[in-house]
């Protein structure tokens, strides 16, 4: 296993991130009722369920004018409440977590997160011969340039202009989640983690769309903070295995909330076993923040924002069946223009925001991304 996650991390695309970045649920949106594309089960497609009364929302344009407190101050979000965690699971499975520097599979894959927050000096050439080592790359980047969120005025067929079209930081993220999907999979051995990482990797792509659309700016932390915001199923499902098989065949068969079912079995669920390994891994603040409360960003100690950017990634990418997380939306999860956390958004920008003026066009851009994580499924 450890060799396996070796080549993962010591190959060379990562020296290309290290180098560039330096209840249930239907989607009531016409564009997102679409049947999923074959990469993604069936299984994989919400139902409906009756979606929460929408709160009150700002006039559009009109300011909110907000106080250095009442931003600093908890929002009340009014989620389920949490299941306490099994006393003596808990104490079976803390020293378990503490153990974590120990599995070397587990430190490379986060060292390999870590390169991507490296140097930001890169050149264009040496970018190109390394994305031209790699086929699938090759293809990818190409239809990324010639693809209609680019719109190029001709046909672009060679990787310079392609990654002079796109950008380092949008090479990079390809780069990232085409190896993400093709090898984070093999970090647990006897766990087929690939919808999970497709459906982490649709919840970065859709959080950096939201970034863009809110602040015009992307930063390659909160890419990372969403790609591994579910980090910790993965960390639970090292450290004891068999446990978390029967947890996530729990879940499956709707036998109670995968956070409940970690927390009765384990002690832990997977958001505080996330969190702890990336703060030994030493993983930024901002993706320690969004693992831990990326169902209530309004609990983050720092960065609500780009926790909140997160949460609301995490609900698209589920509402449209970008991959699977091994968990389901659920009644109490509202509709996303109403949102809970948009309050944090708003609070934290110090604006109105009506998420509803957009979300048509990004239920066409998670559209997109599906047919994206089917090609990269099947590249890798």
């Amino acid at each position: 296993m450890s060799g396996a996650v070796g080549m993962f991390a010591g190959s060379w695309w990562t020296r290309l991130l290290s180098r560039v970045a330096k209840g249930r649920w239907r989607w009531n949106r016409g564009a997102a009722n679409e049947t999923a594309e074959s990469a993604v089960p069936e299984t994989d497609q919400p139902t409906q369920v009756l979606a929460a009364e929408p709160g009150p929302v700002a006039a559009s344009g009109e300011p909110v004018v907000v106080s250095e407190a009442e931003r600093m101050a908890v929002v009340r979000l009014e989620p389920p409440p949490r299941e306490p965690p099994n006393p003596e699971a808990r104490a079976r499975t803390l020293p378990a977590l503490e153990q974590l520097q120990q599995i070397p599979a587990l430190q490379s894959f986060a060292r390999n997160f870590l390169r991507t927050l490296g140097n930001t000096d890169a050149d264009v050439r040496d970018v190109v011969e390394v994305v031209q080592r790699d086929s699938a790359l090759c293809v990818r980047v190409l239809r990324m340039a010639n693809s209609v969120l680019v719109s190029p005025v001709n046909r672009i067929e060679d990787l310079d202009t392609a990654v002079q079209m796109l950008g380092l930081t949008r090479v990079r993220n390809a780069a990232q989640a085409l190896f993400t999907l093709r090898d984070g999979n093999r970090v647990v051995d006897g766990f087929d983690w690939r919808h999970l990482w497709m459906h982490a990797i649709g919840t970065a792509e859709l959080a950096g769309e939201l970034d863009r659309r809110l602040r015009r700016e992307v930063s390659p932390a909160l890419h990372v903070a969403a790609l591994l915001h579910d980090v910790g199923k993965i960390v639970l499902s090292m450290v004891a295995p068999e446990d978390y098989r029967a947890i996530l065949a729990a879940a499956w068969q709707e036998r109670g909330r995968l956070e409940d079912l970690e927390r009765t079995r384990l002690g832990v669920d997977h958001r505080e076993a996330g969190s702890y390994f990336a703060r030994q891994a030493g993983l930024p603040e901002v993706a320690v923040q969004a693992i831990a409360h990326h169902d209530r960003p309004e609990e983050a100690e720092s960065f609500r924002f780009e926790v909140a950017l997160v949460t609301l990634a995490n609900h698209l990418s589920k509402a449209h069946g970008l991959g699977f997380s091994g968990a389901h939306l659920e009644a109490g999860e509202g509709d996303f223009a109403a949102h809970p956390a948009w309050r944090v958004i708003e609070m934290e920008l110090g604006r109105a925001v009506r998420p509803e003026e957009f979300e048509a066009e990004l239920a066409v851009y998670a559209g997109m991304v599906r047919s994206d994580l089917r090609e990269m499924r099947e590249a890798a």
